[in-house]
């Protein structure tokens, strides 16, 4: 099996190139990694309410998704359980028809509330920026879902479509331009190119099913893992987590598949939804 995924080690900037009064702009601001550690005092559920803003009652906007969120920032967490717990909230509040607006308010006064600063504790392994790139992933999945999406499945992967995958770009794009935050620095795609020329029709389909049962193993907290033509998968994710994606998802490939040659890779959003959708659907891998 021959794998390549030219990866170059660089980690996308976490900063914004434009600047917004309100959104994810403000969350570098609002945390100071010099202070000193986070001490979990108890109650930031209800500090965090008071922060929102909301108009809710605090019973129905402290839902149990939104209250294990408050949980997992409140004490010594694995960085796994903050993404998941983020990602978990986000659907949930897809889910129950808030607006993307409401939940980057939450989030946003969450961080100012609760991100733990200094040393040792896992706000120093996370990026806000990034973080909030996976809540919104999470939430446009979520709500292009529920939207009843026609032909949303690939029927012979199981995995999202490529019209899901149009409606989840522009959702993202619309998420960026509302927030004034860049969406080639937010959002990327893992690219999967299978060479399947040379294989028989139904070795092609168990390769493309066992390339698709790869990826739904590897990617589980809120990316959109669809098959954008019979050779070719994308992984829609955060920016920041693509480095490590792609080595994880290459060993996976070399694991799974014998004698079929396989690059993995990325490619970045464009500057708006139809040039991110060109992209993804063109037939080359970026490094």
């Amino acid at each position: 099996m021959a794998l390549s995924s030219g990866v170059k080690e660089t980690r996308a900037s976490a900063h914004p190139t434009q600047s917004g009064v309100d959104g994810v702009s403000r969350l570098l601001s609002l945390v100071d990694r010099s202070g000193p550690p986070h001490r979990s005092v108890g109650g930031l559920i209800v500090r965090w309410y008071a922060a929102s803003g909301t108009t809710l009652l605090f019973d129905e906007w402290a839902d149990p998704a939104a209250s294990h969120l408050a949980a997992v920032f409140d004490r010594e967490s694995d960085v796994g359980d903050v993404e998941d717990a983020v990602v978990a909230f986000a659907q949930a509040r897809a889910g129950a028809s808030h607006p993307v607006e409401a939940v980057t308010s939450d989030l946003v006064a969450l961080v100012r509330a609760g991100w733990p600063t200094g040393r040792g504790t896992w706000g120093e392994a996370l990026d806000p920026v990034g973080l909030m790139a996976r809540a919104l992933g999470a939430w446009a999945a979520e709500h292009t879902a529920a939207s009843s999406c026609r032909d949303c499945l690939d029927a012979a992967t199981g995995l999202a479509s490529s019209g899901y995958v149009r409606e989840r770009v522009r959702e993202l794009h619309d998420q960026c331009r509302a927030l004034a935050i860049s969406p080639p620095v937010t959002f990327g795609a893992l690219v999967v190119q299978l060479e399947l020329g040379a294989l028989r029709a139904t070795e092609r389909m168990e390769v493309r099913a066992a390339a698709g049962r790869v990826l739904t193993a590897r990617f589980r907290a809120g990316e959109t893992v669809a098959a954008l033509s019979p050779a070719r998968m994308a992984v829609v994710m955060p920016a920041y987590g693509l480095d490590r994606a792609i080595h994880s998802v290459t060993a996976d490939l070399a694991a799974a598949l014998d004698g079929v040659d396989v690059t993995v890779g990325r490619v970045a959003f464009g500057i708006d939804a139809d040039a991110t959708v060109r992209s993804l659907g063109g037939t080359s891998v970026g490094s």
